[in-house]
């Protein structure tokens, strides 16, 4: 009985193997399922008996992959493993092939070549030259040796196309005769091997992948390659996984540089290119030239390529030379070459000369598309040329990854100063939506050094003042430039200046850089029809949230509804301003609706510069409800987009996210270098959100761990307004920090006025989190019914998305009523909070809320320690001493456990008395017994 397999491989049934026991089950590799399959079969029955695969396919279509994932399997399996490789240079020598199998046999076994016969290795070499048979047997004495060992014998060889038939027709007949071993050969060869033996034994045939497979790899190789420039991977690539790979590898390497981007194919990088340029060797100089033509066309029609060649001045033999050189197929009108990476292969080996008469010649042929035609003009042109730069600006679509570039090329066209001028702006905004900072800060330059007609003024310092502030880090000379760019006219509506202050909006919170802006913005805002925009809104809710937030909170309602109505947003540009003011407003539940929706559209189209900008607020969002796995997320993706970018100062947003979430767990493990980074980049430049992030983030590490004294005072550098990183806006989403760290510290009254001051901006705002932090402050500065009044209200909004806050809120009234007697009604929060804190893997927090549920009568889920049981330790005692000999001071400890440092002491003498120590240091060595 037989399996037939899709490309007509019949293979023996293996009377009952099934998917279930797939060696390869756990493979990486893309649409190669039943192709492993087959392989995982073939490797059954080698483990029984003699058996022998042939895979053929053509080169970098993935047959050296397999062959790698066959011999992982194999030694996973108990395998012998010998992998042999055909080598060009040797190709034509008879015995090459022999020696290299017996020398790797004999390195299986341990033993030499020679095996202690003197002159036996060159003997055995000589026999190949004698004949297969002949060598065929001294091949096959060396597998017999290899096979006796007991172990299953593998025998892999790659690139066959280049082992001599003389020693692969002895590894043939040797193969053979071992028909009872259990010993395999998996040979892998290119389609175009027609040696016999392809004939003899099952072929398995490779075919491209598939386009789900082949999008599979691609994102596998790079997550985040712009959509547009992924499907033109896709289509040049045709299924090749080596062209997949390859491509994709060089356009990292080289950071897509517009040169590769404007090329009609690209570089499939220095490795394939080694390759597969062989492949065009022995072409004549006519077959050469009109397989460039065919290459670099955009169609592969036959009639339009002739004339084209015609054009370039070639004869009538190109195309007969090209055909006959069996790399294309003309069937009917149209050509195709054999192998799709041919044409990129074809296009970067050939020299300037030869690209330059290919693209003279399409360029007169395209009259009936401009675009196309001027593309090939630009190519090998620098001359001023109005109509090419007009035919490049008019032609290239907003979304292609290529815009800017082509903008770009455009403007180095244009003859009048003015058209140049207006070129390069467009060409920068098309660099500043896709994150191309060194291009953009390149085109800025350029347009510095540019005559800008009055009516470009306040675009070109709007472009200067983004990359001062999102490039450049420098917050006080993006307002100036911004300032500017607000004075000048401007026909554009939003005014150039807009959309930038929006972008930098955090910046605009503190006076000294918001509040020269404001009034222009006030200005625009009651002009007629201007009063709900979205971007004028949002920049004035940063500058003044007591004065625009009630205004900008009606306009976020409406967004959030039609949000959570399914509602597409229909402006992405306005989608960003809403996300923007969602941060502004204190609603993290906002953001991460909105936001969500407006990244999607922006990363589709390759504009991951704006999707920076998401992001970051975003993550901020994704901190502010205690989403730690999103957090860490938002970093790592856009930490990517940012190193892609060079943008370090949202390279340092995202690392400030990661800082918050190692303090919820108490990771100090690097914690202070961390911070200390972000600090001296953020600091000298104002970046006062980043700043006060990070400050925060330093300080609830210090909270967490017991060190109030510590957290108070880098939570007042954010809170104060003199203070080295005071923002308001992060001030308000520390209060809760602030105020237990105050109260900790016995500094209670002096935060009480931050408490009212957060109030006045929630109650304009609507912030249902700094309601929270609001009502929990309060209870926290209180006594009595107050107390209770004010925590029964921080958590009244039941299911309140704010998870790390509200489990905060829970530990705080658990200890209170502890406090207040009140056991019973204590253990339902502080078991709340400690549930909380061990879901968001916040685990010192959950390590106090279990030691404040001891307090409460609730024994701990992990039951008594070893050494507590050995001691007689109460569990108050035994998380007393456990904290101790981790070197907490008793003030630390009385944090951690809710007791007063006296509390601590007189249980530390106690420990002491029945562990039978003198002093703390001992307790390590003690309870480690």
């Amino acid at each position: 009985m037989h399996v037939p397999h899709d490309d007509g491989l019949s293979i023996p049934d293996t009377g009952g193997e099934t998917a279930g026991t797939n060696r390869f089950q756990d493979s990486a590799l893309a649409g190669r399922g039943p192709e492993l399959l087959i392989l995982d079969r073939f490797l059954t029955r080698a483990a029984r008996a003699g058996d022998v695969l042939v895979l053929s396919g053509d080169l970098g279509v993935g047959r050296t992959a397999l062959v790698r994932a066959t011999v992982g399997a194999a030694r996973h399996g108990g395998f012998t493993v010998v992998e042999i490789r055909g080598h060009e240079a040797e190709a034509d020598v008879r015995g090459a092939g022999l020696a290299q199998v017996l020398a790797q046999l004999g390195g299986a076994t341990g033993q030499t070549a020679d095996s202690g016969q003197g002159d036996g290795f060159a003997s055995r070499i000589v026999a190949a030259a004698q004949g297969p048979e002949a060598a065929g047997l001294t091949l096959l004495d060396a597998l017999t040796a290899t096979c006796d060992g007991g172990r299953p014998l593998l025998l892999t060889l790659d690139d066959a196309q280049w082992f001599d038939t003389g020693s692969l027709d002895a590894l043939l007949f040797s193969m053979r005769r071992m028909a009872d071993r259990p010993v395999g050969l998996l040979i892998s060869t290119r389609s175009d091997d027609r040696r016999a033996f392809t004939d003899r034994f099952p072929l398995l045939t490779l075919s491209p992948l598939d386009a789900a497979a082949s999008e599979q790899l691609l994102h596998r190789r790079e997550q985040y390659l712009p959509p547009p420039l992924a499907k033109r991977v896709l289509a040049e690539a045709q299924g090749y996984p080596a062209g997949i790979v390859g491509v994709v590898d060089e356009l990292k390497r080289a950071g897509i540089p517009a040169a590769y981007l404007l090329a009609p194919r690209l570089p499939l990088g220095e490795a394939l290119q080694r390759r597969i340029a062989p492949m065009l060797a022995g072409v004549s100089g006519h077959a050469r030239a009109f397989m460039l033509l065919a290459a670099d066309a955009r169609t592969d029609r036959v009639d339009i390529l002739v004339k084209a060649a015609e054009i370039s001045g070639a004869d009538g033999a190109g195309p007969a030379a090209a055909e006959a050189t069996g790399l294309i197929d003309v069937s009917g009108a149209r050509l195709r070459f054999r192998h799709p990476l041919l044409r990129s292969a074809l296009h970067w080996t050939s020299s300037f000369g030869e690209r330059k008469r290919a693209n003279v010649a399409l360029a007169e042929l395209l009259t009936d598309d401009p675009y196309r035609r001027a593309l090939h003009v630009a190519a090998v042109s620098s001359a001023p040329d109005e109509t090419t730069a007009s035919a490049l600006e008019d032609g290239v679509a907003a979304d292609l990854p290529e815009a800017a570039a082509v903008l770009e090329l455009a403007a180095d066209l244009s003859p009048a100063p003015g058209e140049r001028a207006r070129r390069l702006v467009k060409a920068a905004q098309a660099a500043a939506a896709r994150g191309h900072v060194r291009g953009m800060r390149r085109l800025v330059g350029h347009l510095t050094a540019t005559p800008v007609p009055p009516s470009l003024v306040a675009a070109a310092t709007a472009l200067e003042a983004r990359v001062a502030y999102n490039n450049d880090g420098t917050p006080g000379l993006a307002a100036t430039l911004l300032l500017r760019s607000a004075a000048a006219d401007s026909s554009d509506w939003p005014p150039p200046f807009v959309p930038v202050a929006c972008s930098m909006a955090p910046a605009l919170c503190v006076p000294a850089t918001g509040g020269a802006l404001r009034p222009r913005l006030e200005e625009l805002l009651g002009q007629p029809g201007r009063a709900d925009d979205a971007d004028l809104l949002s920049t004035l809710s940063w500058v003044d949230p007591v004065a625009y937030g009630p205004r900008a909170r009606t306009l976020l309602d409406r967004a959030v509804a039609e949000a959570m109505a399914g509602t597409p947003p229909a402006d992405v540009a306005r989608t960003v301003a809403l996300v923007v003011m969602t941060t502004g407003l204190d609603d993290p539940v906002a953001t991460d609706l909105i936001g969500s929706q407006a990244l999607n559209p922006l990363v589709a189209r390759g504009h991951f510069g704006t999707a920076i900008t998401v992001l970051i607020h975003l993550q901020i969002a994704h901190v502010n409800l205690g989403d730690r796995a999103a957090v860490e997320h938002d970093a790592e993706v856009g930490g990517y987009w940012a190193r892609s970018s060079e943008d370090d100062r949202a390279l340092m947003a995202f690392r400030s996210g990661v800082a918050q979430a190692r303090a919820w767990r108490g990771d100090e493990n690097g914690h202070d270098t961390l911070t200390d980074e972000i600090l001296a980049y953020s600091l000298p430049r104002r970046l006062q959100m980043l700043a006060a992030r990070t400050r925060w983030s330093r300080g609830l590490m210090s909270l967490t761990h017991g060190r109030p004294e510590e957290a108070f005072e880098e939570l007042s550098l954010v809170s104060r307004t003199d203070g080295d990183a005071w923002d308001p806006i992060v001030a308000g989403w520390a209060l809760g920090d602030l105020v237990a760290a105050a109260v900790a510290s016995g500094r209670g009254a002096e935060v009480r006025s931050d408490v009212e001051r957060v109030e006045r901006v929630g109650r304009r705002t609507g912030s249902a989190l700094l309601e929270q932090l609001v009502a929990r402050s309060y209870a926290m500065l209180s006594d009595g019914e107050v107390a209770e009044r004010h925590f029964t209200a921080a958590l009244a909004p039941a299911g309140a998305p704010m998870r790390y806050e509200r489990a905060r809120t829970h530990l705080a009234f658990g200890e209170w009523l502890r406090r207040q007697r009140r056991v019973l009604e204590a253990r339902t929060h502080l078991q709340q909070a400690h549930d909380s804190f061990n879901a968001l893997g916040a685990d010192a927090w959950a390590q106090r809320a279990a030691s404040e549920l001891l307090a409460a009568g609730e024994a701990p889920a992990s039951g008594h320690p070893a050494w507590a049981e050995r001691f007689s330790l109460t569990p108050r005692e035994a998380e007393v001493a456990r904290l101790a000999a981790a070197g907490l001071t008793n003030q630390r400890i009385g944090w951690h456990l809710g007791l007063t440092h006296r509390t601590v002491a007189s249980h530390l003498s106690r420990v002491f008395l029945k562990v039978g120590v003198q002093s703390r240091r001992q307790l390590p060595s003690v309870l480690r017994r």
